[in-house]
């Protein structure tokens, strides 16, 4: 299984008319099959992931790109170790702006997250948003059910399944002073 970003991969966007605020610019991408490793968690992404992208100038030098991300990702739970599967989808909104803009008018669109330009080509890479996007979806923690009650210390059987069959009380020696605690 391949990483499902390279340091070569584009994602180019046409640009629509920058006299017409009306205009918009669609576009579909479609990644393959692959992993990601983030924040030292694997996900993999089994059918890939689209992203649809919706570009429209708000003024003069400012473009707004909403980048929609839709994707089944799978990952270990952070508990138990089992695979999961997850849904991610959102809406993410970038707000191009050349270099020379006024910062008031940037502070304008304060929903939009910022990508600042040197110039408007009649195209953009927009590859390092939807990397950032797609960063930004991915979970923190991996848990195959809210309540999972992960694996046991002692002889790492699913507790999910069941008690274990340790006979020995552990106790995280940190927290032996307080077994003869007593509240009154």
């Amino acid at each position: 299984m391949h990483n499902i970003f390279n340091d070569e991969q584009k994602a180019l966007l046409n640009l629509p008319p920058r006299n017409d605020t009306e205009a918009e610019s669609l576009a579909h991408y479609n990644f393959p099959e692959g992993l990601l490793k983030f924040e030292g968690q694997e996900f993999i992404f089994p059918d890939g992931f689209n992203v649809d992208v919706i570009a429209k100038w708000l003024e003069e030098s400012l473009l707004s790109v909403e980048i929609e991300v839709d994707a089944v990702i799978q990952a270990e739970c952070a508990r138990c170790l089992k695979v999961t599967s997850l849904e991610i989808s959102e809406n993410l909104g970038y707000l191009y702006y050349l270099h020379s803009a006024e910062e008031e008018a940037v502070d304008d669109f304060g929903d939009y997250m910022p990508v600042e330009i040197d110039y408007f080509g009649k195209v953009i890479d927009i590859m390092p948003q939807i990397q950032e996007s797609i960063f930004t979806l991915l979970p923190t923690k991996v848990l195959c059910k809210e309540d999972c009650k992960g694996l046991c210390p002692n002889c790492g059987a699913d507790l999910n399944e069941g008690p274990c069959s340790c006979k020995i009380e552990s106790v995280d020696p940190r927290l032996e002073a307080l077994r003869n605690f007593v509240i009154e």
